[in-house]
């Protein structure tokens, strides 16, 4: 972690403005200094700190030196490898620096109502050893720029980020919690995935498969697809072999035979589990999203190229279950024990959720094959089994339960609507899961046993189940329990309660709430598109633009309970005619 404290020999105010910008690792913050008075001496302490005591045993400084006018920090990092790179700063004016214990001091002077700016900037060697040729061309660009034209450019790209797409509702709170939760998810948005967060709190910014897929759904639908793309593109091209050797029987390695069992915690290499011991490591339910996500990719974009390229992985999640987690008692198929949803407990038999996400994994597989018209033996074989498992979902007093001989309470009841969607809106037995759960939902509301409400992921969690289900209020009332949750920023949390407050900017609870929102406003089936599904029309005039599935985007404004416009593109020419149109369920067009 690096760490910019500021230090001033003399009380003072002063306003600051910082930029980060996009697709660039460079930093700058500026500061007006104001009521200096006699001593206008300043300085910054520029420090390499780290989240335990042993970072000086694990990082070493190797020079701090000035060089013309940027500063300069070598280092290098041991972990489960050896990483050096370089710091850079500058600042916008003359300044001296001093070494420091792991770090540098930067000692400037500042006159009253003098903004004073200064820039910090990394490289490192994870990717290439080229690294000092990469500082050199942000050095150039700063140099050419100014904080000033920086900051201009970075307001330049978020407002071309916003304009992607949109969400405007009566609902005020509605508005501002999916505005932060998109720029919470751009802000973490690597050029490999998304992690929960970027720091040591959030498991230190590592990747997991089943939390990274709630982010790309709410990228895909918001219509921001470069980076959603990322995910299925990461999983794909750095994660699968590391995948397949760990799935599959070394001694058969042609692809008809390739089972991918991925990691559950990755870096950006992925070629190591990087999780700590405990019951995780039993989870496969990421293998179904890995899939789905890569083919839900196709339906909203129909890059027929892209489903080519991630046919394997998602054949190879689905041989794995195939092959290993399926298992036969007589002529019932079922899901053999496995670690579901953490709080359940280890080795569970036949889960509800890992079941529907297998089932639809197996569904995925067959209409990818169908698609690129290849592996029909297989397809065969994934329609038949999915088919049968359907049959053995577990259930007890005419409700799906979350396994057999279940203990406790889930929300894992939900997953046959999201992210899975396999059953029926009208199956009582689903319909009668969610009343049960709804009674006890406060006491088993979050992934682990704290808290005394439901928490805010979970809430949404609901509400886009609901939405599929074509329920607006029940949709848009567990939508709104999530409101409490949010932070000063409208920020989302993992849990946020006067006794439990973890992790604030938690990128799954974001992903969660955008998708909520965006299906309860629209969802398509790349034929049909149904305009306010499961959004209470009283609430007011609306408008939205959104991708849909078949490789296009709407933008819908909705005044005084009437659809006023719709305009359905896709590469800037209009597409309205080629899509069935719903409006509150019924046939508009």
């Amino acid at each position: 972690m690096f760490k910019v404290p500021v230090r001033t020999k003399m009380e003072q105010k002063f306003l600051q403005r910082a930029l980060s910008t996009p697709n660039a690792i460079f930093y700058a913050i500026n500061k007006t200094f104001e009521n200096v008075g006699k001593n206008k001496k300043f300085y910054y302490d520029f420090v390499l700190e780290g989240y335990s005591e042993a970072i000086d045993e694990l990082t070493n400084i190797l020079y701090a030196k000035k060089d013309r006018d940027e500063a300069c920090i070598g280092f290098r990092i041991y972990g489960m490898d050896i990483y050096s790179g370089e710091i850079r700063l500058c600042m916008n004016k003359e300044y001296k620096t001093e070494p420091i214990p792991n770090g540098m001091r930067f000692e400037f002077e500042a006159s009253d109502g003098e903004s004073v700016a200064l820039f910090y900037y990394l490289e490192d060697n994870l990717e290439s050893d080229d690294y000092i040729e990469a500082l050199n061309t942000i050095k150039k660009k700063i140099d050419g720029r100014g904080y000033e034209g920086l900051l201009t450019e970075c307001e330049e790209n978020y407002k071309s980020f916003f304009a992607l797409g949109y969400v405007e509702t009566p609902d005020k709170k509605l508005n501002e919690i999916y505005k932060t939760s998109l720029y919470d998810l751009k802000c973490y948005t690597t050029k490999y995935s998304i992690p929960i967060g970027l720091n040591n709190g959030y498991w230190h910014g590592r990747y997991f498969a089943f939390d990274e897929y709630y982010s790309f759904y709410a990228l895909l639908g918001a219509n921001r697809l470069e980076l959603a793309k990322r995910v299925p593109t990461f999983r794909a091209d750095v994660c699968l072999e590391t995948a397949i050797q760990y799935g599959s029987d070394c001694h058969k390695r042609e692809e008809t035979q390739e089972m991918a069992k991925f990691l559950w915690e990755t870096g950006e290499k992925a070629d190591i589990e990087l999780s700590p011991i405990g019951t995780w490591l039993d989870h496969v339910f990421h293998m179904p999203v890995i899939g789905l996500g890569a083919f839900e990719f196709y339906e909203y974009t129909r890059d027929k190229d892209f489903l080519k390229k991630c046919y394997r992985m998602i054949r190879a999640c689905a041989k794995y279950f195939t092959n290993y987690m399926v298992y036969r008692d007589g002529e019932r198929f079922y899901i053999g024990k496995c670690t579901d949803l953490e709080r359940l407990g280890a080795a569970v038999e036949n889960p509800f959720m890992t079941s529907c996400g297998a089932i639809k994994l197996l569904e995925c597989c067959a209409k990818a094959s169908e698609i690129l018209e290849i592996d029909k033996d297989y397809r065969k074989e994934c329609r038949f089994i999915a088919s049968e498992l359907r049959k053995s979902l577990p259930v007890e007093n005419d409700m799906y339960v979350p396994h057999t001989g279940y203990t406790q309470k889930s929300i894992a009841v939900f997953a046959g609507k999201f992210p899975f969607h396999i059953i029926d809106s009208n199956d009582k037995k689903l319909l009668n899961a969610w009343e049960d759960f709804e009674k006890h939902g406060e006491k088993y509301g979050n992934m682990y046993p704290m808290g005394r409400k439901i928490s805010p992921w979970y809430a949404c969690w609901k509400a886009i189940s609901y939405a599929r289900a074509n329920m607006p209020e029940k949709a848009y009332h567990a939508l709104t329990e999530s409101y409490e949750s949010a932070g000063v920023f409208h920020e989302m949390f993992e849990i946020n309660e006067p006794a439990v407050r973890i992790k604030p900017w938690f990128t799954t609870a974001c992903g969660m709430f955008i998708s909520s929102v965006n299906e309860m406003l629209l969802q398509s089936d790349g034929k049909t598109v149904n305009i306010l599904p499961a959004f209470p029309l009283e609430k007011g005039d609306i408008s939205f633009k959104l991708a849909i599935k078949g490789g296009a985007v709407a933008e819908v404004k909705i005044k005084d309970r009437k659809l006023v416009h719709l305009c359905i593109t896709s590469n800037g020419e209009d597409v309205t005619k080629n899509f069935d149109i719903l409006f509150k369920g019924k046939k508009y067009r």
